[in-house]
């Protein structure tokens, strides 16, 4: 039986719905290969757009997609960031990944990553329509939502104690002062060590975890019921209390996760994990912004340059990526300078944030901020000059 037969029968015996539209996005010899394979017709509920490996589907090519089969070059940075840009606009819609000559490894890893599915190039009608089968099963049939999704900002740290959690909630608080009603979030993804909820003084019923396990009963009642409120429009996601392993996170739940609190928030914050692992790098990439938290020491500049490489590999765009240099002193003589963080990173500098001991960290441990104590501190005006900057480009509200 050939796929046009397949699909016919899968309709007629339910398999399929009637309205099944599965888009295949692959590069000229790809497609005229398929279309050879199938006959020189595409079967009804089969569409293909040419577009080369690392060029961005425009929506009008998405419309109404039931299935997305969509060529990745693991070796080209531009076409991963096209599949993460898939996986992140289109997550309610099946995506399935054409690779050619994939290793196990990488199959591995893109199905972490998200994808439904992984097929190999040239297209096999057969092996698609399989591929497609098993995905239309586990398709999520809720309606898309014309909502636009909030801003996302994730915080990263190039070495532990930089203090990068009291940049994410300082800013994430100064954030939700300028969402309206709408208000921010901040998300506690250290699974291990976080303190998110400590040093804003919130201890909510329910954690991540909580998010994270619920599955198919991930909504926005669950959401309340789990979110805590530090105030000033501020609600937190705090880390499980007890320390689970970093392997345990399903990539897909996190991103449904991260997706409904864009749609209910202002402002979403992650708070990143020092370590890097699959799911922490899918967070990043689905992130308008990523601030990455250094000092003025050579061991801290040392691994942010690192971050910045692994950033690069897996298709971050640069200017993506804002470099803030915590705890700066203002000193007459100085050994390192801002302008040395740029040439030393080869990239270049958001902003700085003033030292101010003890300010910051008793105010913490008192779960406060820093500008419930002394709101026109140094350590204050810089965070909020930060969050400017940010609210001025890369998030950007458009309402």
């Amino acid at each position: 039986m050939g796929i046009h037969e397949q699909l016919a029968q899968s309709i007629r015996e339910g398999t399929l719905k009637s309205d099944t539209d599965i888009l295949v996005i692959a590069s000229g010899p790809y497609i005229s290969a398929f279309s050879a394979a199938v006959g020189g017709k595409f079967p009804a509920g089969v569409r293909a757009h040419e577009l080369d490996p690392a060029e961005q589907v425009p929506d009008a090519v998405i419309g109404d997609a039931t299935q997305i089969v969509a060529e990745v070059d693991p070796r080209d940075a531009g076409s991963m960031r096209r599949l993460s840009s898939l996986r992140e606009h289109y997550s309610h819609i099946p995506l399935i990944a054409a690779i050619g000559d994939a290793s196990v490894s990488l199959v591995r890893t893109l199905v972490r990553q998200g994808v439904s599915d992984v097929v190999s190039l040239p297209l096999e009608p057969e092996e698609l329509m399989q591929v497609v089968l098993e995905a239309s099963v586990r398709r999520d049939t809720r309606p898309r939502s014309a909502q636009k999704l909030a801003p996302l900002v994730a915080v990263a740290r190039s070495i532990g104690g930089c203090g990068a959690t009291s940049i994410a909630t300082h800013l994430a608080s100064d954030l939700a002062e300028h969402a309206g009603d709408a208000g921010a979030v901040i998300v506690d993804l250290d699974l291990q060590f976080g303190n998110v909820g400590i040093y804003l003084g919130v201890n909510p019923r329910g954690s991540l975890n909580d998010l994270l396990e619920a599955g198919d009963r991930l909504d926005d009642d669950l959401l309340t019921s789990t979110i805590g409120e530090a105030g000033g429009g501020l609600s937190v996601v705090t880390a499980p209390d007890a320390i689970l392993p970093l392997e345990s996170v399903d990539i897909d739940q996190l991103l449904r996760v991260i997706h409904l609190l864009r749609q209910r928030f202002g402002y979403v914050v992650l708070d990143l994990p020092a370590n890097w692992t699959n799911w922490t790098l899918s967070a990043a990439l689905a992130a308008n912004s990523i601030i990455l938290v250094c000092e003025l020491s050579i061991a801290s500049l040392r691994q942010a340059r690192r971050r910045l490489e692994l950033f690069a590999s897996v298709g971050i765009e640069s200017s993506a990526v804002e470099i803030v240099v915590n705890r700066v002193e203002n000193r007459l003589f100085k050994t390192i300078d801002l302008d040395d963080v740029s040439r030393t990173l080869n990239h270049r500098v958001l902003g700085k944030v003033a030292l101010e001991s003890p300010l910051v960290s008793t105010s913490q441990d008192q779960g406060m901020l820093a500008s419930a104590v002394h709101r026109k501190s140094k350590f204050m005006a810089d965070v909020r000059k930060l969050g400017q900057l940010l609210r001025d480009s890369s998030l950007k509200r458009e309402d």
